[in-house]
């Protein structure tokens, strides 16, 4: 992995298979970022649309499965050409104290959002094991992912590699177990909307699937690979390809569940964990523990990538080592396993200040995806290898739905 020049990386001839093969012979930081991405946010979002909705909105799933990779591909090609990672970037743009405000709004809210999952890995422990043995099993889960994700970069790479494609073949095995309507899935491709005071859950799955924050986490982690120069484009976009398509995968499998399986019983969930209450009674047993084992996979890397890249932004402020692979930085990813104990432990939660919080990222990403945006399509900043116009394009639509969750969050206050 992280020795591979990627300079040098350019697709084979041959099969589908070699081709595949080579470029998992890659695979680079998106796992990372991926693991973040396929949590228990985009999960619940996905079902409760599925639900609601049925197939009208697989298009969107689709679509936000592309953004998903466009927004990432936009930090990492900043990085690459700039050689600084968009916090370093958006400094020398900037003022320090504009970078350090973005970032530390990021920050707070990253950590709310890993005590939060914290409660739900519990909640998953108690399904799978029971309150018998849930509490000794929720403790072993979260000290096992401190472990994992706090031993090293090329570790956590292969590991949130090996859970997302893990992911991403669970809920294609759903997808097939519940047997949809192949012809729905089909008019579910051709973009509808739903009325106006429904339309929040559009921005809702793309506002959660591409948040200019994952092409601030791309770019540390671009940065700290070394993968510098024009050449190392090529690379960076088949990297984003790749896990762009495990998220998508994921996303249609588990919008299915409540596409084929709930909304015909016209059932409306709040949350993963509803869902995966409701699908058993009508799905089986079985159909309920596939979607329980890859919710669960979901939050084991949720919890760990959130807590790998909050230490990077830590260390962007302190600047406690040089690499992400520094034990000083390396510790740092204890403070989000901690905080996700914690969260499992505590009674009550902090959900009207997650809430909150939740806005501010909103405003602190839509201000991110705006500037990458526009450094990497002038030619001021990129050069000749500024965006091309579907680039851009697909930038700009990302901004529209991150100043759309910006206005909504601006709006209860008025």
């Amino acid at each position: 992995m992280a020795t591979k020049d990627v300079t040098k990386f350019e697709i084979p001839e041959g099969s589908i298979f070699k081709k595949l093969s080579y470029i998992l012979s890659f695979i680079g930081a998106g796992s990372v970022l991926m693991s973040e991405a396929m949590g228990p946010g985009t999960a619940t979002s996905c079902v409760t649309a599925g639900a609601q909705f049925g197939y009208m909105l697989l298009w969107i799933i689709v679509l936000s499965g592309i953004m998903n990779g466009v927004v990432a591909y936009i930090g990492g090609k900043m990085a690459v050409l700039s050689g600084k990672n968009a916090y370093e970037y958006i400094k020398d743009n900037t003022s320090q104290w504009f970078a350090n405000g973005l970032i530390i709004i990021v920050l707070i809210t990253w950590y709310l959002v890993i005590f939060s999952q914290g409660a739900t890995i519990k909640h998953l422990t108690d399904i799978m094991f029971g309150s018998k043995f849930s509490t000794p099993a929720f403790i072993i889960t979260v000290l096992a992912i401190g472990y994992i994700f706090a031993s090293g970069k090329n570790r956590v790479i292969a590991i949130a590699s090996a859970m997302c494609t893990a992911m991403a073949v669970i809920y294609l095995i759903n997808a097939i177990y519940i047997k949809p309507d192949p012809v729905q899935l089909v008019n579910g491709l051709v973009p509808r909307l739903p009325s106006i005071d429904k339309a929040v859950i559009v921005a809702g799955i793309i506002g959660g699937s591409a948040p200019g924050t994952s092409a601030l986490w791309y770019s540390y982690s671009v940065k700290d690979n070394k993968w510098k120069g024009p050449k190392a484009l090529n690379y960076i976009a088949w990297d984003q390809i790749y896990f762009a398509f495990l998220f998508t995968i994921f996303s249609i499998g588990i919008y299915l569940s409540g596409a084929a399986v709930l909304h015909p019983a016209g059932i409306q969930v709040n949350s993963a964990l509803d869902a995966a209450k409701a699908i058993g009674p009508l799905a089986g047993e079985m159909g309920k523990w596939i979607f329980v084992l890859g919710l669960w996979g979901a939050v084991f890397t949720t919890i760990g990538g959130m807590s790998s890249l909050g230490s990077y932004a830590i260390n962007s402020i302190f600047k406690m080592g040089e690499s992400l692979n520094d034990q000083k930085v390396k510790r740092i990813t204890w403070v989000g396993i901690i905080l996700s104990l914690f969260g499992g432990m505590v009674k009550g939660n902090v959900l009207g200040l997650l809430v909150y919080f939740l806005g501010l990222l909103n405003v602190g990403g839509f201000v991110l995806i705006s500037l990458l945006t526009y450094y990497t399509s002038s030619e001021k900043h990129a050069g000749e290898y500024k965006n091309k116009w579907y680039i851009t394009l697909i930038g700009i639509i990302i901004c529209g739905f991150n100043f759309y969750a910006v206005l909504t969050y601006i709006q209860r206050f008025l």
